[in-house]
């Protein structure tokens, strides 16, 4: 998947999936700004990528943040090819332990994120090269689980944000959503699971493993990809089979 010379910002950059499609996007030729909240986290992250990255820190829900991430790719870059929208936080409760509080922090991040992201980025996007957005949903926003009350319903309305932007931007830009079951990241982790919890998942899963950052990174450089250009308002599942079961 040729990516020579695309320009591409990738939100939750620094590690699991966002780290791993900024490296595949390096590697295919593309120039990529990797964004996140920590600074000692995107510094590791470019160091290990090397190439054509640079970071931003940017809290995805701060209109004022993203505003700023805006204008400096601005500055950097005269138009955006692609942007990844993979910041996100994956709280568990359900709904009689999910107060306000948390339940606006997590459609702060998984939604409004990608809606702030679009709309002050939309403009560069527009003068891109075949320009694609890419969001980063959940197979939780079509198949829910008891547990997750807040995060399955911000990644449904991730879902419909995409539609609707694919049809409001054509033919333009494209936008599109993948959506992975459980993946080996550091989030789990963010929710008190270890390494052994998060691997006994595999079970859920038909093809009895759960998947890996590579999995999911290799579908939204395609989708970012020219390869991909008859492609828009997609919400395209990679989730071990998952939502067939």
């Amino acid at each position: 998947m040729e990516m020579k010379d695309k320009r591409v910002v990738v939100t939750g950059g620094g590690s699991g999936i966002g780290l791993e499609t900024a490296r595949m996007l390096a590697e295919a030729g593309a120039e990529v700004a990797v964004v996140g909240r920590r600074d000692e986290v995107l510094d590791k992250a470019v160091a290990s990528i090397g190439g054509s990255v640079w970071s931003m820190t940017c809290d995805v829900s701060s209109e004022d943040d993203v505003a700023h991430l805006a204008s400096a790719v601005g500055e950097r870059w005269e138009a955006l090819d692609g942007l990844v929208n993979n910041a996100g936080i994956a709280p568990m409760g359900g709904l009689d332990d999910t107060d306000l509080d948390l339940w606006e922090r997590t459609f702060a991040i998984n939604a409004r994120g990608p809606y702030l992201t679009c709309r002050h980025l939309g403009p560069m996007l527009k003068d891109g090269q075949g320009a694609s957005v890419v969001n980063v949903s959940s197979s939780l926003a079509v198949r829910a689980i008891p547990g997750m009350a807040a995060y399955n319903a911000s990644k449904a309305a991730l879902n419909q944000l995409t539609k609707s932007l694919a049809l409001e931007w054509a033919p333009l830009v494209r936008v599109n959503a993948v959506m992975p079951a459980v993946v080996d990241t550091p989030i789990h982790g963010s929710r008190g699971m270890d390494p052994s919890q998060v691997k006994q998942m595999a079970r859920i899963h038909p093809m009895r493993r759960i998947g890996q950052p590579a999995d999911v990174a290799s579908l939204i450089v395609f989708l970012l990809s020219n390869a991909a250009s008859w492609m828009t308002g997609a919400v395209l599942p990679i989730d071990g089979g998952m939502t067939a079961a």
